[in-house]
């Protein structure tokens, strides 16, 4: 078995826990690669002094968090590790994240044009209903991995920077920031559980049906004038979004609303 350590036992951190960061930590450092199977839970409750019970928490934790999968008859078995992490609630586009984390992030566009606005569009872009506007498609990917698929609809404004863009390997805030001068002030996303119908599954490769994170977002300048709206399908095998809490006193001086959670009937 690889070297990761020992439990604390004077340490007031539970077992269960302490032994999910050895074994996290294991994986970071390549003692085990992607497919690779890892002790039993009897091998590895004797190598660390600890219940079943105890390896058996540590273990469902890692796989809820998509670090393993045990298959039935066979043992446990560590996985590709989420392609992303990123911050619903921070004003970067997924690219600058996932950038920013060392990630290489390519885009497929499939659609790129002008045309009329739906509905949920223009009114969240504060325009008319019929107005025109972009639309822009994408299928991204991570290290060479799909991750989602966008629809993203922007003001006919910025038509120029967009249409020429070479956006297969760049930033859709940065070249709206570099050709049109925007400046990112805010925006507002939500998220939602949905599945993937059967054209959806095709582009995100994956079963028609299978479990995915839909989010709506739109993104505000620095004077709170709405500029881009967009629509994805994220793989949720692949992509965990993170939320930073902040207290109400914080989010008010910022002049924001903090994260919320709506309970739909």
């Amino acid at each position: 078995m690889p070297e990761l350590g020992q439990i604390d036992r004077r340490s007031p951190v539970p077992y269960f826990f302490q032994l999910k960061s050895l074994i996290a930590d294991g994986i970071e450092r390549g003692l085990w690669e992607s497919g690779d199977q890892i002790p039993s839970e009897p091998e590895l409750g004797d190598r660390f002094g600890v219940s079943r019970t105890t390896v058996r928490q540590a273990l469902s934790e890692l796989e809820q968090e998509g670090r393993l999968r045990k298959e039935k008859g066979r043992g446990t078995f560590v996985t590709d590790p989420p392609a992303s992490a990123w911050f619903l609630q921070s004003s970067h586009g997924f690219y600058d994240e996932a950038q920013a984390a060392g990630r290489e992030v390519t885009s497929v566009v499939l659609r790129r044009d002008l045309t009329e606005l739906p509905s949920w569009a223009a009114v969240e872009l504060d325009l008319p209903l019929g107005s025109e506007g972009v639309r822009l498609d994408r299928v991204r990917s991570v290290d060479g991995k799909v991750v989602m698929y966008v629809e993203s609809y922007l003001r006919r404004d910025f038509a120029d920077a967009v249409m020429g863009a070479e956006l297969e390997h760049d930033s859709l805030y940065r070249v709206l920031r570099e050709e049109s001068g925007i400046q990112v002030g805010g925006g507002r996303r939500v998220v939602e559980a949905a599945t993937a119908r059967e054209d959806l599954a095709k582009l995100l490769e994956v079963e028609a049906g299978a479990p995915v994170l839909y989010v709506e977002s739109v993104s505000w300048d620095r004077e709170r004038r709405a500029f881009e709206c967009y629509r994805a399908w994220h793989r949720s095998d692949r992509t965990k979004i993170a939320v930073q809490v902040v207290g109400e006193a914080s989010a008010a001086s910022a002049g924001v609303q903090p994260p919320t959670l709506a309970i739909e009937p």
